[in-house]
């Protein structure tokens, strides 16, 4: 399943992708259960075992999930203008209903910094040298992933701009696969971590290096680390989308191994798959759930391949470019920048 938030008019609801038409799952299962049920039951069990908060949803588990899906099913045995109990829509346009971020507030987000070889040798330039360097962090068998936090607040959707605020000149890209937590849990064992997963999104790591790396810092200490919070974050330095492909779809994302494309302005950046990984998601999980409860709806960000813009001539977003990051078979994220 592609599994979506989306809005309409002021309403925020869960949905699923169906070709090119948002399917309202909660107002669907309500039309299924009623031939049963009643309208009365219908419309109180829908709202309640799929409920209008991704969040929410996710937390119901295996008893949403088979609801969503036995809903999909029903309703594609339906014409596209059928209506709910209500009179709504069940099939939505993207014109009629505005896609958000599929988890629109995340209680916590995640992220890897440097977790991809590649991407951590990226300015090595002799090929050999950049070979054996990787070899070299392989023999060192890392463990521990480097982390930092995204605050809620800076999620935004497939369809919202990226933004280039007045004090950055170096606005960079990073693609992204998140896992999206979709059981609760503590001290989860790796051989145990694909249970607590829900599926998995794009991710786009909006990064402000001039802010991360400030150079205006007089102090050797500081100039030797990073300013993790303000080179990460602004506002819309998350984008996500353009949906949650559920974990059923993907029970391996290493076999076959999922590709993180990015292009900007039609110029492909960043390409390569998820086997450059340093630290893999089982163990990411297991390092973050150690004395942390990872609760439904949460995002892990892994990391990003080689390719950011420090890798190419002129290569820092600017005002007017148009930065799209795919990971198939989950969709693409497609975003303008502008001023801020």
């Amino acid at each position: 399943m592609k599994l979506v938030s989306f809005k309409v008019h002021t309403e925020t609801r869960v949905g699923a992708l169906h070709g090119d038409k948002i399917l309202d799952l909660a107002s669907g299962y309500g039309l299924m259960l009623a031939e049963t049920h009643g309208k009365a039951y219908a419309a109180r069990t829908a709202s309640a075992v799929i409920p209008a908060c991704m969040k929410d949803f996710l937390d119901g588990g295996q008893d949403s999930l088979a609801a969503a899906k036995n809903t999909i099913d029903y309703l594609r045995t339906k014409p596209e203008n059928v209506r709910g109990l209500d009179g709504e829509k069940a099939f939505l346009t993207q014109q009629e209903a505005r896609l958000v971020a599929p988890v629109p507030s995340p209680g916590a987000i995640y992220c890897m910094a440097v977790n991809y070889y590649d991407h951590g040798t990226e300015g090595i330039k002799d090929p050999e040298a950049r070979k054996a360097e990787i070899e070299r962090w392989k023999s060192l068998k890392l463990d521990a992933p480097v982390t930092f936090l995204k605050a809620p607040n800076w999620v935004c959707g497939p369809l919202d701009p990226i933004i280039k605020p007045k004090n950055s000149d170096r606005l960079d890209y990073e693609c992204e696969l998140a896992v999206v937590i979709g059981k609760r849990g503590k001290y989860i064992p790796a051989e145990k971590a694909y249970e607590h997963i829900a599926g998995y999104t794009v991710f786009i790591d909006v990064s402000f290096r001039d802010q991360g790396f400030p150079r205006d810092v007089a102090w050797d200490t500081y100039q030797r680390n990073t300013n993790w919070t303000k080179g990460k974050g602004m506002d819309n330095a998350a984008p996500m989308g353009p949906c949650i492909l559920t974990s059923d779809e993907i029970p391996d994302p290493y076999n076959p191994p999922l590709r993180l494309v990015t292009r900007v302005n039609g110029q492909v950046r960043q390409d390569n798959d998820v086997n450059s990984m340093i630290i893999k998601i089982p163990r990411q999980i297991e390092y973050l759930s150690n004395g942390t409860t990872l609760e439904p709806g949460d995002i892990i960000a892994t990391g990003t391949v080689a390719g950011v813009a420090r890798s190419w001539p002129d290569g820092y977003l600017k005002v007017g470019d148009i930065v799209e990051c795919q990971i198939q078979p989950i969709g693409a994220l497609r975003h303008a920048v502008v001023q801020g």
